[in-house]
């Protein structure tokens, strides 16, 4: 039987904070797992914030896209309408809860205790405590997101690095933890050999918020940024004071560009020579997969996610975090030498083909169906409980068999 043979009769309810038009990388990852369930005409839902949405855009999806009425508390959207549209989802569904943010999790996980409905948590960004998290939100992580995750099916994460990070921080078995890495459009691969512009261009593609840590960027620019074509593209609630920063360091040849999608984005790709990104969180990042499929060289700072993607020497530099001369160096040496830059931008482009969508989709298919085959089997409860409610209210937690020490995936 085939993976989406075993899962066709499951409804697929994706929980996420935001969803297209919205632009981000998390809100890509959604849309083309609904996409792919949409295509084999399998049954899929979105609930998700109503929040900055052109009515438009709004109308074009909404026979599959729930938008809700939100309000804005420490930059979490919340949303008021949210669990009662989880309590009525129908039984036999499986919900795919996106982790980025607070909210959505807690009521994710208070619908699966009251309706007995299974999910998948997959983890986008910031696995585990921080040191740079402030007291609330490592609070928030260890008493709250900890037994979100607990009570998952499964709980997804991009890579190894991010299994183990979950399972110790949050007391997960590994036998629970996924690893499904993110997949790229065949649309990105570009299979022409680069050639340096006479003025190296440079490309960052994401959104201009705290999180990117652009003003790295900016920083690692200083002194250096005539002898670059550099280019942004995204917005975010820091355009204005990016914009500023810019001018007051005297800087040239930046471009704020704003938005781009589709064929735009492809093209701005296509005309850029290296890849930036400055940031100090993220998941396993769409924008970098895209720029391997396209053949560029990555600059990148040394965090979890971009590890994975970026192997120094070989298609890119990674930089220590917080350190703009470093960063700076790290667009020189790219950049500096021609036949090492088309050594790297052809790394890239190999890389890229062990991203696979098509392979995605099939391994969530697969892990939407194991909650059902649980569920249906005699005597699978169990007594240990991750609640958010209290002890006395009705619960649904699943725990599969433990595999053999050394077991494979999810």
């Amino acid at each position: 039987m085939s993976t989406s043979q075993t899962s066709a009769g499951t409804r697929v309810v994706h929980v996420s904070t935001h969803y297209p038009p919205f632009l981000g990388g998390l809100e890509k990852v959604v849309e083309t797992l609904v996409a792919g369930r949409r295509e084999q005409g399998l049954a899929v839902r979105v609930l998700t914030s109503s929040e900055r949405q052109a009515k438009a855009e709004i109308c074009a999806d909404s026979a599959w896209v729930r938008r809700f009425r939100c309000f804005q508390v420490a930059r979490t959207p919340i949303m008021p309408g949210l669990l009662p549209e989880l309590l009525r989802i129908p039984r036999g569904s499986v919900m795919h809860l996106h982790v980025s943010q607070a909210f959505l999790p807690e009521m994710v996980n208070i619908a699966h205790h009251l309706r007995r409905l299974p999910y998948v948590a997959h983890v986008h960004i910031d696995a585990g405590p921080a040191e740079h998290d402030g007291l609330a939100v490592r609070a928030y992580k260890s008493l709250v997101l900890g037994r979100v995750l607990r009570a998952a099916a499964t709980v997804v994460v991009f890579t190894e690095e991010q299994r183990l990070s979950v399972a110790s921080n949050y007391d997960v078995p590994l036998t629970r933890i996924a690893v499904v890495p993110n997949g790229v459009d065949s649309a990105f691969f570009h299979n022409e050999q680069r050639i340096l512009h006479p003025k190296p261009r440079l490309l960052y593609v994401g959104r201009l918020s705290v999180e990117k840590n652009l003003p790295l960027l900016l920083q690692a620019l200083d002194g250096v940024s005539e002898q670059f074509e550099t280019t942004l593209v995204g917005d975010g609630e820091l355009d204005a004071v990016l914009r500023a920063a810019a001018t007051r360091r005297g800087l040239h040849n930046v471009r704020f560009y704003g938005r781009a999608h589709g064929a735009e984005l492809r093209e701005l790709y296509r005309q850029a020579d290296a890849f930036v990104l400055p940031s100090a969180r993220e998941g396993m990042p769409l924008v970098l997969l895209e720029a391997l499929a396209m053949g560029l060289p990555i600059i990148a700072t040394d965090i979890p996610g971009t590890r994975e993607i970026v192997r120094p020497g070989e298609n890119g530099i990674l930089v220590p975090l917080g350190d703009p001369r470093a960063l700076r160096q790290g667009l020189l040496d790219v950049t500096g030498d021609p036949e090492r830059y088309r050594k790297m931008s052809e790394t890239s482009r190999q890389l890229a083909e062990g991203y696979s969508w098509e392979v995605v989709s099939a391994e969530f298919e697969r892990l939407y169906a194991r909650p059902r085959r649980i569920q249906d089997r005699p005597g699978s409860h169990h007594g240990r409980r991750y609640l958010l409610l209290p002890r006395h209210s009705f619960s649904w937690s699943r725990r599969f068999p433990r595999r053999p020490a050394g077991g494979g995936r999810g």
